[in-house]
């Protein structure tokens, strides 16, 4: 029982200095017989307290409102009865001072007035204004925060573009940056493959080619011809023939050096690689949505939390009890473990997405490494494509050679002469006849 060592004193109540009644408000306590009379020092002085939680101020008016009366009764209760503990024994100073400070802690999530938003909530609210996650990947919105800047500036590198997910125009799954790399390397070995197919063509053309001409050389057709005319056709024919072995050695050159490289570069264990990489990157990416889920569902259940910290802390205002007292200590602990959740779901989902954000410049810097080795050992090879052309080309040139001699020798005197020579039947002429 405290002590008063006069008629009208003043006293503190039982409660915290930062209590958020106890500290805008000093009683004066009178004996009137048995009773203990609690009037407020200004009749119509406002009570005004902070709460930590929305930083809005909940106002009592204790002369108007019917809620002060019953708070006062229970103040003055309270004020003329020693403070126990829950065992029933008197509570020590040093007890009294953390049971303050506990009240301190409870009455800071006190009652939210209507419309108010918890700091929570508007730093929930304003990460969704400057930043929004798409497929459980976070970006920041257009004009929010510093300008990012290229990892690789003009150079048009995979590890700048390829972040986001590619809608499909038909409305399907969308499909990840990644996948998109994927895919381009797998049209890469496609094109390499059909360019292979290609190339097997001309060699087929060039060999049948090459057996025609050496057949066409041995046919007997105008085999009869004689003098310069005849030589420079006989070397015609034998053109053929060397032609045709010309571009036999160009079909065989194809197949050996061009055909096959296509064919063999990056044989099947290619595939199995792409595939390693695709699970790798789908993996994270899974692993990154289960993140994602966590926090949202951490999220959802710190916003229950405060949903239920706000009714209980309402429910406190109509009727001031300590059963209440011990709910709103129940609900603001819930409440608190809700908000280390989230925040330790938040810090995990960033790890698995900081992992996912270094594998994917890893992996697609290596795609495009292995493009660029594609494209040079292609452009290398088409280009011992057309030296073999040239080289052919020459061949067929010196086998020509021979025969715009022969034709450049061609004299029709000369070949009227041996004709003559050999097929004349007399050089006598005829003479005019006697009587």
């Amino acid at each position: 029982m405290a002590a008063f060592s006069c008629k009208a004193v003043k006293f503190s109540l039982p409660f915290s200095p930062h209590h958020p009644v106890s500290s805008g408000l000093q009683i004066r306590s009178t004996f009137i017989g048995r009773g203990l009379n609690v009037q407020p020092l200004r009749a119509r002085r406002r009570c005004r307290y902070l709460c930590s939680q929305t930083r809005g101020f909940f106002h009592l008016h204790k002369t108007k409102c019917s809620k002060q009366s019953r708070l006062q009764k229970h103040l003055s209760k309270m004020a003329g009865q020693p403070k126990t503990s829950s065992t029933g024994q008197p509570v020590r100073a040093h007890e009294t001072r953390t049971s303050n400070t506990k009240s301190r802690q409870i009455e800071s999530f006190a009652a939210l007035p209507p419309g108010s938003v918890s700091p929570a909530k508007r730093q929930i609210k304003e990460v969704k204004e400057t930043k929004a996650t798409i497929n459980c990947v976070t970006f920041p919105l257009p004009g929010e925060g510093p300008e990012q800047q290229l990892l690789k500036p003009d150079e048009w590198s995979y590890c700048d573009y390829f972040w986001a997910d590619k809608k499909d125009p038909q409305g399907a799954t969308s499909l990840p940056g990644f996948e998109v790399l994927l895919q381009k390397q797998l049209k890469g070995k496609q094109m390499q493959k059909e360019m292979s197919e290609f190339i097997h063509e001309r060699t087929k053309i060039e060999e049948e080619y090459a057996k025609n001409l050496s057949k066409l050389s041995l046919s007997p057709l105008a085999a009869q011809e004689e003098g310069t005319l005849g030589e420079a056709w006989t070397q015609l024919k034998k053109s053929l023939h060397d032609e045709a072995e010309v571009h036999l050695k160009f079909a065989n050159k194809l197949h050996t050096e061009v055909e096959k490289p296509l064919l063999t570069f990056r044989g099947d264990h290619f595939k199995k690689d792409l595939k390693k990489y695709d699970h790798h990157m789908a993996d994270l990416r899974k692993q990154l949505a289960s993140r994602f889920a966590s926090v949202e569902k951490a999220r959802k259940a710190l916003a229950d939390r405060q949903k239920d910290l706000e009714v209980k802390t309402q429910q406190l205002e109509v009727k001031l009890s300590n059963k209440t007292e011990e709910d709103i200590k129940k609900a603001r602990r819930k409440s608190t473990q809700a908000g280390d959740d989230l925040m330790r779901c938040v810090d995990l989902y960033n790890q698995t997405q900081s992992k996912w954000f270094e594998e994917m410049v890893t992996a697609s810097m290596e795609l495009e490494k292995l493009e660029v080795e594609r494209i040079e050992w292609i452009q290398q090879h088409l280009r011992q494509y057309t030296t073999l052309r040239h080289e052919t080309d020459m061949f067929n040139q010196s086998t020509v050679e021979p025969v715009d001699q022969l034709l450049q020798n061609v004299d029709p005197s000369k070949d009227r002469e041996l004709w003559v020579k050999e097929n004349k039947t007399g050089e006598v002429r005829p003479v005019d006849m006697d009587i």
